[in-house]
């Protein structure tokens, strides 16, 4: 008898349970950030800071039958870029630029409205442009957070706007941005 009842009660904890629907949506963003810190200027070069740069990103997400999301975002992002006079009047530039590969976690507050974080690897890029040109390449670790509000434009596309701080451990401070973006789901099952 505790036979039967054991196989029955077995059979009801290991049916698979119904699913909705699964989706992978892109956003496909771009904007201005906004580098809040002077480190890494030198003090004793007339310099000439531009803290205003653009950014890009494009982030692929998996809409499970759940909250909470998860995806990859890459992108571009100048963090900040001088440029540089000398005592003898030479002329010099230095950027720093960076391409984030993140793991990305999200969450709906609200129909349209959204957060998300994350982290990963940012692969920085310091460009030197004075009297030759250097480049340098390093690998940081770094995370995102992020909201954006998303106006439907159809059952599968919409407009967004998000905020965003975009943090390599290696620049002392993140940057600060504004996008527009482009959602697109592009899958369904």
């Amino acid at each position: 008898m505790l036979m039967v009842f054991s196989v029955q009660a077995q059979g009801e904890f290991t049916s698979q349970p119904r699913h909705g629907q699964y989706s992978l949506v892109a956003y496909v963003s771009g904007g201005l950030g906004y580098f809040s810190s002077d480190k890494g200027v030198p003090a004793y070069l007339q310099t000439s800071v531009t803290k205003l740069s653009p950014v890009t990103s494009v982030r692929i997400m998996w809409f499970p039958d759940h909250l909470l999301k998860m995806g990859l975002e890459t992108g571009y992002v100048t963090f900040y870029s001088y440029n540089i006079t000398d005592s003898a009047g030479g002329k010099g530039k230095v950027s720093l630029n960076a391409v984030p590969i993140l793991l990305v976690w999200s969450m709906s507050i609200t129909k349209n409205f959204n957060i998300f974080a994350g982290s990963g690897a940012y692969i920085l890029n310091t460009q030197l442009d004075y009297k030759e040109k250097v480049i340098s390449k390093k690998f940081s670790v770094g995370w995102v957070a992020a909201a954006s509000y998303i106006y439907p434009l159809g059952k599968n596309t919409g407009l967004g706007l998000e905020g965003k701080w975009l943090y390599a451990a290696e620049t002392s401070n993140g940057s600060l941005c504004t996008q527009l973006q482009f959602v697109w789901k592009f899958l369904k099952w």
